[in-house]
């Protein structure tokens, strides 16, 4: 079917006024249209995937994602895009079109696109068709600080931000949430831990600005915070204590890493530097033996040396594409695993700027120092391996579908070219200390978005832009794109000081909303992108852990050093193929934080692999927060779950001086953070009482029996086995294992 020739017959404001009055366009349509947030992603979703940045698989030599391309004769002849006359463009035709040969998108792709979405396009190109640069590659300007109605409202710069849009949709902020809620939530978003006996009541009883800020100085200068902190830096850092694949052998370097991550993060290093160190810490400061710790970074990724570390193309293949894939995510939250076997389909990145980045790691080698006796094949003693530099740098070659036996050419060193600073690395530069200081440059425009956001994210819930590791096209447009550019240039401003960035957060009234919304509110924002409340959140496997350790008065605070194996059943290790698990003697190891327990990449640990615990191969965005019925299985029948209870019941019965009413009211202090209600308090003691009477009846097992209660303070089997049940049931509340 060929396409009409309509040249010149309707001016551009008769078709879009036809438009609007025949009810093509949604209301959102009335309103200028914006490239950025209303276009491209169109776009991107049904037509960059054959008129993108791709060239290998682009159809027509029509590319859409560039204006100078997109208004230009294609190679039927016809124009896409002709500025002011959509009844002149071709797009506009296809689009429309009713014949399944040349509608687009095709049918092919089961993609089709809305009325509201047609209408968009048209509006668009009747208003000029102008492109704008895509948000995250854009430079970041401060802007300034929106304005609003309830100027009392806001405590500092994020609230402004956060208000003006609340405003526009005729929302209020949801009031502040009360002093204990406020603790319990800036306690575990800070240090990952509830707070302590009488904290609660303490802080509630003198909630003032002098006593908040008090308690931030505490926290954020604390390894608690350091060690929480760490954690999420590890789920981006693909963290584990082994190098996973079949034999996945012990690492006995990584730890080393882990507690540089802690002692940085504790110290408050500038995040300018801290991402340089493990970047290039061993080539920036070749004498601190803490960069190098902080290079390591390099080695916790998966690694297959099936037989030892023999440097064949495979295995440095596999290494350098680890290192690609995790830079490009963690540091400028891109896909650049996309371009590994051609070019990126929807963002302006090549082959060639993958390729470079890892010839840019290629001038490095790994080192391996095998301990005990033994040797190929199949060799699993644990290693120690570091990054040494190479005498002549290793050559990269540019591989077609990725394939390592299919080389194209040979690539340079090259930063990605679409990005200020980018394309070849100078000679005689040393590579990795290049690319250290342009992540951290003050004009890359993704890096301190990228953090800014992540900090978001560990605070709220989710980012600013949900996609964390996705800044590119396909990613989601952030919901307060203002906000993130203004707490992007704040950290860049601040000396990259991330003490002042949570300060700011932790500091806002946004963050001290109650999570306790009005039903308009939470029809209008059921997503919590709007941030008319306080996102409530589950704990994450490891707080959830730590936190009954903590409250059972059993959490050994000991920090730092190697990585803790623990006892576990047997069916947990099915998937260990070399049984290499050598549980520690001493139990009060067990009791540490769960962030020194071993990481084995082959099995997870079963509490841990129940409440979402992150995957180790790549680079992990943000964890899944499922809520399935093994998860409550696991809380109310584990091993783990009755140890704790058992622990914080003998801690209430020996507290509370054998006194049921004083420990229930202690149980509510330590497990759920605020002063237990009456009616709460009845409800206790008459359940105790029956199950006591009911334990009566049979004699319940040692195993079922409260812990740490001296044989000079008795207590009866039947009312010890009903306080543990008490206490497990305490330990399954909703209210314990989420924060509001």
């Amino acid at each position: 079917m060929r396409r009409q020739d309509f040249r010149g017959r309707w001016p551009s404001e008769i078709v879009l006024a036809a438009l609007v009055l025949c009810g093509a366009a949604s209301p959102s349509v009335f309103a200028k249209v914006r490239f950025n947030r209303d276009v491209r992603p169109i776009l991107s979703e049904n037509c960059f995937a054959c008129h993108g940045p791709d060239a290998k698989q682009r159809k027509a030599r029509l590319r859409l994602d560039v204006r100078e391309v997109a208004v230009k004769p294609a190679e039927s002849g016809d124009v896409a895009i002709v500025p002011g006359h959509p009844e002149q463009s071709a797009l506009v035709e296809r689009i429309e079109s009713a014949d399944g040969d040349d509608v687009m998108p095709p049918p092919k792709t089961h993609k089709q696109l809305t009325a509201s979405q047609k209408a968009a396009l048209k509006q668009w190109i009747a208003e000029g068709a102008a492109y704008e640069t895509h948000w995250a590659f854009a430079p970041i300007v401060r802007p300034p600080l929106p304005a609003v109605r309830n100027t009392s409202w806001p405590r500092n710069a994020i609230d402004f931000f956060i208000l003006e849009r609340l405003e526009r949709e005729h929302l209020s902020p949801a009031p502040p949430a009360s002093p204990e809620a406020l603790l319990r939530r800036v306690r575990f978003g800070v240090t990952g831990l509830p707070p302590g006996p009488g904290e609660v009541s303490s802080f509630a009883n003198r909630h003032d600005e002098e006593s908040y800020t008090a308690l931030l100085d505490r926290l954020l200068s604390s390894t608690e915070y350091g060690e929480h902190w760490a954690r999420h830096w590890m789920d981006l850092a693909r963290y584990a204590d082994s190098a996973g694949y079949e034999l996945d052998y012990l690492f006995t370097h990584a730890w080393r890493y882990r507690d540089w991550l802690v002692r940085s993060l504790a110290a408050n290093k500038p995040m300018d530097r801290f991402i340089q160190e493990q970047i290039a810490g061993d080539e920036l400061w070749p004498e601190s033996t803490d960069a190098a710790d902080g290079a390591l970074f390099l080695t916790v990724g998966p690694m297959r040396f099936e037989g030892g570390i023999q440097r064949t193309k495979e295995v440095e293949n596999a290494w350098l594409t680890d290192l690609a894939d995790t830079t490009g995510a963690a540091f400028l939250g891109l896909t650049m695993g996309c371009t590994r076997c051609h070019d990126h389909k929807f963002d302006p990145l090549t082959q060639n700027d993958y390729y470079g980045l890892e010839s840019i790691f290629a001038d490095s080698e790994l080192k391996e120092v095998r301990e005990g006796k033994g040797g190929p094949p199949n060799d699993t003693r644990p290693a120690f391996i570091r990054v040494a530099p190479r005498e002549e740098p290793g050559v990269v070659q540019v591989l077609r579908r990725g394939e390592v036996e299919m080389p194209v050419r040979e690539a340079a060193p090259a930063l990605p070219a679409v990005l200020p600073g980018g394309g070849p690395l100078p000679a005689g530069k040393q590579r990795r200390a290049e690319l250290a200081k342009w992540l951290t440059a003050a004009d890359n425009p993704l890096t301190a978005r990228v953090l800014v956001n992540r900090v978001w994210q560990w605070h709220f819930g989710q980012g600013l832009v949900r996609t964390a590791n996705d800044f590119g096209h396909q990613g989601e447009a952030p919901s307060h794109p203002e906000l993130l550019d203004w707490l992007a240039s704040e950290l860049i401003a601040s000396g990259w000081d991330l003490r002042h960035i949570h300060r700011l957060i932790l500091e806002s009234a946004t963050y001290r909303q109650s999570s306790i919304r009005s039903m308009e509110a939470r029809s209008a924002d059921p997503n919590d992108r709007l941030l008319t409340g306080f996102p409530r959140r589950r704990l994450e496997a490891e707080e959830l852990r730590d936190a009954m350790l903590a409250v059972a008065g059993e959490l050994n605070p000991k920090p730092f050093g190697p990585p803790v194996v623990p006892s576990v059943e047997p069916w947990a290790l099915a998937a260990l193929r070399n049984k290499n698990w050598s549980p520690v003697k001493d139990e009060r190891e067990w009791r540490r934080r769960s962030l020194y327990l071993v990481v084995r990449r082959s099995i997870k640990l079963p509490f841990f692999d129940a409440f979402n615990s992150p995957d180790t191969m790549s680079s992990c965005a943000g964890r899944d927060c499922t809520i399935v019925a093994s998860q409550a299985l696991t809380l109310l029948n584990s091993e783990g779950t009755l140890t704790h209870a058992r622990a914080l019941a003998g801690r209430l019965w020996m507290d509370g001086q054998g006194d049921a009413a004083k420990a229930a009211a202690m149980a509510w202090d330590l497990v759920f953070c605020r002063p237990i209600r009456p009616a709460e308090s009845e409800r206790a003691l008459l359940f105790l009482q029956d199950r006591e009477a009911e334990w009566a009846r049979t004699e319940p097992l040692g195993s079922a029996l409260p812990t740490g209660i001296p044989p000079d303070a008795p207590m009866r089997p039947a009312r010890g086995a009903a306080w543990v049940e008490w206490c497990i049931a305490l330990l399954n509340a909703n209210e314990f294992v989420y924060v509001d």
